[in-house]
């Protein structure tokens, strides 16, 4: 344990223990990562879900830190590393191609964050005022001597990346890519000369990516999974860019390759996940297909699909469709369903009779079959469920499917569309 700092006694450091113990890292982390992204104004390009799952993680992981110090009653001096998502983050915005100062502004943003967090939790102490401004002052000098440390040493991680950054292939590659996926004017010849990869043929694209929590999976070469996971697609060449340190998009192109993973038993080991976007041709496809990945990456999330699965564009397309405003989901599903979209068993098991019984085509005696519930019991249900919807099940079916569809993911799609509005 690091050493008392002498001028706050042993009762203070109890008093701030207790503030501090009251905050989680991990809520903060994801409260000022939405914080930034809205602050921000170079982020406003930035809108894929990675980028801000690597920000958190940054975030998450100082707060944890400084935290840590206070907790551990370390003095303002003693030496201070950053933690590793931080430093990879940093490194992140170099293969971005964002400005060192979006870095330091990001610091200093956090910096006042976290000192009103925590004062706030330090004004709910029931303590005399001369404490709790020793407390304050005691965090202020912490929080001051964390962030001067931690700036200088990511500064070196991002002048030292954007060195090595500039020197490689890779940024270059990585801007002409963008230029693709942004529409820009690309000639064809010089692309596919400049990027080894012939921009003219029929694409497939894929994103692979790796558990921002699961530290086995950093480890894994995405890149090399990209290349496996094409040649099960029956794809040939392999265009890939590493996006951060935890995601690559790729595309393979060839007249043999398959959009369809689950026809071609298509896996990924290490912990890794994978979306593959629907096949198109040129260069406009390969902006097409990774649109459509992307789609589906997205769409992976909200079914929370297992490490190790590959998602096609064809079997997401729907979900993707249906789920691309978060919000109006909700408030679709709570609108067409009413109290059947109630979060408990008995409107669960409601859900998934009348689910069925549509997928049966109103058949009550293969509904009955299919859940082993009684013939009685199905009529029981749907009558039930009409009850509750004010209207025959027939009536709305389309809508009535979407929003049964829906209801299975709604935890998750409350948890996007809370976080899309903070943003």
């Amino acid at each position: 344990m690091a050493t008392m700092q002498p001028s706050i006694t042993v009762d203070v450091q109890r008093q701030l223990a207790e503030a501090v113990e009251s905050l989680s890292s991990d809520d903060l982390g994801e409260e000022m990562a939405d914080l930034l992204l809205m602050s921000v104004p170079e982020f406003d390009r930035v809108t894929d879900e990675d980028f801000r799952a690597g920000l958190k993680l940054s975030c998450a992981g100082n707060l944890k830190v400084l935290f840590g110090r206070l907790l551990d009653g370390a003095t303002a001096a003693e030496p201070i590393t950053p933690p590793a998502d931080a430093a990879a983050w940093s490194r992140e915005l170099v293969h971005r191609g964002l400005p060192l100062a979006t870095l330091l502004r990001c610091y200093r943003l956090g910096h006042a964050f976290a000192e009103e967090r925590i004062q706030d939790a330090l004004a709910e102490l029931d303590v005399p005022v001369e404490v709790r401004l020793e407390l304050v002052a005691h965090v202020s000098r912490h929080a001051f001597a964390y962030v001067d440390a931690i700036s200088t040493q990511l500064v070196d991680e991002y002048e030292q990346e954007h060195a090595r950054w500039i020197r490689g292939a890779a940024a270059a590659r990585a801007e002409l890519v963008t230029a693709i996926l942004e529409g820009g004017p690309v000639e064809v010849s010089v692309a596919t000369e400049r990027l080894r990869y012939d921009v003219s043929r029929r694409h497939v694209a894929m994103i692979v990516w790796a558990d921002p929590a699961d530290t086995m999976s950093r480890a894994v070469s995405l890149e090399g999974a990209a290349v496996e996971l094409a040649a099960t697609l029956g794809g040939g060449p392999v265009l890939s860019v590493p996006v951060g340190e935890r995601v690559v998009w790729a595309w393979t192109s060839g007249e043999g390759v398959s959009d369809d993973p689950a026809a071609a038993g298509a896996r990924l080991g290490g912990g890794l996940r994978a979306a593959v976007g629907s096949s198109a041709s040129g260069i406009a496809g390969m902006a097409d297909s990774h649109e459509d990945a992307r789609a589906t990456r997205r769409a992976s999330e909200l079914l929370a699909t297992r490490p190790g699965s590959v998602l096609g564009y064809r079997s997401a397309a729907l979900t993707g469709l249906l789920t691309a405003d978060p919000a109006r989901a909700v408030r679709f599903v709570e609108t067409e369903l009413g109290a059947l979209g109630a979060d408990n068993d008995a409107a669960l098991r409601l859900r998934a009779t009348v689910k069925t019984y549509l997928e049966e085509s109103l058949s009550p005696g293969r509904t009955a079959r299919r859940l082993s519930i009684h013939h009685n019991t199905v009529v029981y249900r749907i009558k039930q469920a009409e009850e509750i919807l004010g209207h025959d099940v027939e009536q709305r079916r389309l809508e009535l499917e979407a929003a049964l569809r829906l209801a299975e993911r709604l935890p998750a799609l409350r948890s996007v569309a809370s976080r899309e509005t903070r943003a």
